[in-house]
């Protein structure tokens, strides 16, 4: 029978990247897919001939130069551009822009309300300060409850001690943003409804939240997670891999083939093969079976859980945890291959931020109203959109001249409250996607060579993640940390699980969607150090 050290269970970012952590390390590690190329939900896709673009995601994935400091992808050939983040628009005279440049970002929420451009400054001040108290969390497995050991009691220890000698009013702030709404985190700073949609827009793309909602406010911190220096500066930027995804998928393949892994592709994993509730290897769809003497999934929680194992042969426990995790569809994806590069309505064509997207949210009020609606399970009529143009970022993914857009459909049902999606009711949602697109870049239609629409259900049946959900797993507090997934009360930080030398490694994890990879990169070294704890037994 074939063996190996260790099999990763799908080869989406988080898997490729504990994979080639493993195989840097000297384990001999097989990646098995189900599809035909690698990426997982951040994989590209062919939208015409000569079009290529994110297939379910947005921009497929921004770059944590953390996460990936230890692989060496500049040397394996990956380069990045960094891009000013982005454009909010509410009309051809009410839009704003998230620039780099300090003394430009001041300048430009001042031209909304005079107050703002100095309110910048602390805002960024304070969301620094805050990230800087998340960041060392997010490097590294939360410690479990009822975990015991020496390593658990340390990093238990240091934050407690990080806890007893914060200031009181940094100690309101940090637990206001766990707390608080990002509107009344917002509220605090800022006058301008332009500038506060503006920021609510770029941190609610995708979520199961509106700004309204309470404990949503630490996604406000996202953006300032990936950075550093001081107040002075402006908006971070976007760390975006030149030739998309399918580049940094290229690049994390050839470090774990480099060092002696293997990426089997169209190699679907059936079961997970397990005595003693320990595991033993896999069953491929075609009957094969591999023996490994470590498997990590790179699957959501749910698939992973009820889906490649016999449900008698798991704890009960454990059946219930993956039952109960909540994972929702609230998005859609439409993928646009343009003839030419759309003019914005009152927009400069030569404005930096656009490189880092364009939010058609409304006011905040609009989108209190879109989530409402989603929680009600409404088809959104006036639909609340997340705009991205990959080929500005890198124009060899279209013909010369000609562009690709991806749109992120926010708040849009798995299942509409009036029955089942119908070809109908999709055309529907398209038709309306086009018509806000065209309000704002006039004459879209005409330009628009080929498109594709993607529901929830739909990203669920080509990529295998459950209701469609691109966090994999509502990222709302008590779905945080250390219980994220589920508090498994073990070594391992919520990666190792009940069954013995089985681990998670996908955004169902810590730190989950916060930043990209970091997951797998936290799976790889929960394994090694395990490893190590063994072999010094």
């Amino acid at each position: 029978m074939e063996r190996h050290d260790a099999i990763v269970i799908g080869a989406g970012l988080n898997g490729l990247t504990a994979a080639a952590h493993l195989a840097r390390a000297g384990l001999k590690v097989l990646v098995l897919d189900r599809n035909g190329r690698a990426g997982g939900t951040a994989a590209m896709r062919v939208i015409a001939p000569g079009f290529t673009g994110p297939a379910w995601s947005l921009r497929g994935a921004v770059i944590d130069p953390e996460t990936y400091a230890g692989l060496g992808l500049a040397e394996a050939g990956l380069r990045v551009r960094a891009v000013d983040a982005g454009i909010g628009w509410l009309g051809p005279d009410e839009w704003t822009a998230s620039l780099g440049s300090g003394t430009a970002q001041r300048a430009e929420f001042a031209r909304h309300a005079r107050e703002d451009g100095d309110a910048w400054r602390r805002y960024r001040r304070d969301m620094l300060r805050l990230a800087d108290a998340v960041s060392p969390s997010l490097a590294m497995a939360s410690p479990q409850p009822g975990e015991a050991g020496l390593a658990a009691f340390g990093r238990r220890l240091g934050f407690a001690s990080e806890l007893a000698a914060w200031p009181r009013n940094d100690m309101a702030a940090k637990l206001d943003i766990w707390t608080e709404s990002i509107a009344t985190i917002l509220d605090r700073y800022f006058t301008s409804p332009l500038v506060k949609a503006h920021l609510a827009g770029a941190a609610l793309a995708g979520a199961t939240v509106g700004p309204s909602s309470p404990m949503s406010a630490w996604r406000l911190l996202v953006p300032f997670l990936r950075t550093g220096a001081d107040a002075t500066e402006g908006s971070p930027r976007l760390l975006l891999p030149v030739g998309g995804t399918d580049a940094l998928v290229k690049c994390l393949a050839g470090i774990v083939e480099g060092a002696g892994g293997e990426l089997r592709m169209e190699a679907e994993v059936t079961d997970v093969k397990l005595r003693d509730r320990q595991v033993r290897g896999v069953l491929l769809a075609d009957g094969q079976e591999i023996a490994a003497s470590v498997i990590v999934s790179d699957l959501d929680f749910k698939r992973t859980i009820l889906g490649l194992f016999q449900w008698k042969d798991l704890p009960g426990d454990l059946v219930e945890a993956a039952g109960r995790f909540r994972m929702k569809g609230a998005t859609a994806k439409l993928n646009l291959a343009l003839d030419r590069l759309p003019r914005i309505a009152g927009v400069p064509r030569d404005c930096p931020a656009l490189a880092g997207g364009l939010r058609l949210m409304g006011g905040l009020a609009e989108q209190d109203k879109a989530h409402a609606r989603w929680h009600m399970n409404v088809v959104p009529e006036d639909p609340s959109l997340s705009v991205f143009l990959p080929s500005i970022v890198d124009p060899a993914l279209a013909p010369p001249g000609k562009h690709v857009m991806s749109v992120l459909v926010n708040w849009v049902p798995e299942t509409p409250h009036d029955g089942p999606w119908t070809d109908e009711k999709k055309d529907c949602l398209t038709a309306a996607v086009l018509e806000k697109l065209e309000a704002v870049m006039p004459g879209l239609r005409e330009i628009v060579r080929a498109q594709e629409t993607w529901l929830p259900h739909e990203v669920e049946n080509e990529t295998g993640l459950t209701s469609g959900d691109l966090d994999q797993g509502e990222m709302t507090l008590d779905q945080m940390f250390f219980n994220r997934p589920t508090p498994f009360g073990a070594p391992g930080g919520g990666y190792a699980t009940p069954l013995r030398n089985f681990y998670l490694c996908s955004q169902s994890t810590h730190p989950g969607a916060l930043l990209p990879a970091r997951a797998g990169a936290n799976t790889a070294a929960a394994i090694l150090a395990s490893m190590k704890r063994r072999q010094g037994a």
